[in-house]
């Protein structure tokens, strides 16, 4: 956690509905720990966008992706990249215009680099052909969040995983952007955690 991070928090964590909250800076942004697995997250509620980010074992993406036809050694790769697992959608307290996100407008932002998360299309040009099954490749496409979205009014969500490709344990920060209605939008999430490799 970043000294400015520490002088902005509020204090011990609060029990509430079964998750550890505390407030972070900005409005609408929250962080906890789930109190079973100790796997943080990180929400984002904010001008027509809601967004949450939730750590995935690197265990767990691993089994995913070698379930679903993929080598090994791949497989690992994914895992350890930094899976976070996404959920988006259109806050509806902020009124009825779509929200549009394009994740190559997000920066990943660490102490020496800023840069967009890694997308689906740069993991699927990094396979040889023949090394990943057609079967894989489209079973990767629909299990990533979507490169591309827009969520309309009426409760309408998507989600899927993100790999910001950073080392398991690491520390960064997340510019997000998105349109609601024509206007620019950002918000910097702050200290997301990479998940260890357990």
């Amino acid at each position: 956690m970043t000294e400015a991070n520490r002088r902005r928090w509020p204090g011990p964590a609060l029990l509430l509905a079964g998750c550890l909250l505390a407030a972070t800076a900005g409005a609408g942004l929250s962080r906890g720990a789930d109190p079973q697995t100790g796997l943080r997250f990180w929400k984002l509620q904010q001008q027509g966008l809601s967004l949450e980010l939730r750590q995935r074992l690197p265990d767990q993406t691993r089994a995913f992706f070698q379930a679903r036809g993929f080598p090994r050694e791949i497989a690992d790769r994914i895992a350890t990249a930094c899976v976070l697992q996404t959920i988006g959608g259109h806050r509806e307290a902020d009124g009825p215009a779509p929200v549009h996100i394009d994740l190559t407008e997000w920066r990943v932002i660490t102490a020496d680099d800023a840069r967009p998360p890694k997308l689906k299309s740069r993991w699927d040009a990094e396979w040889p052909p023949g090394r990943v099954s057609r079967a894989a490749r489209i079973a990767f496409r629909w299990a990533t969040f979507p490169t591309v979205q827009t969520f309309s009014a009426g409760g309408d969500y998507g989600w899927g995983m993100i790999s910001f490709d950073l080392p398991p344990g690491s520390r960064f920060d997340l510019l997000v952007r998105w349109r609601q209605g024509g206007q620019a939008r950002e918000a910097r999430i702050e200290d997301i955690q990479c998940p260890e490799d357990r």
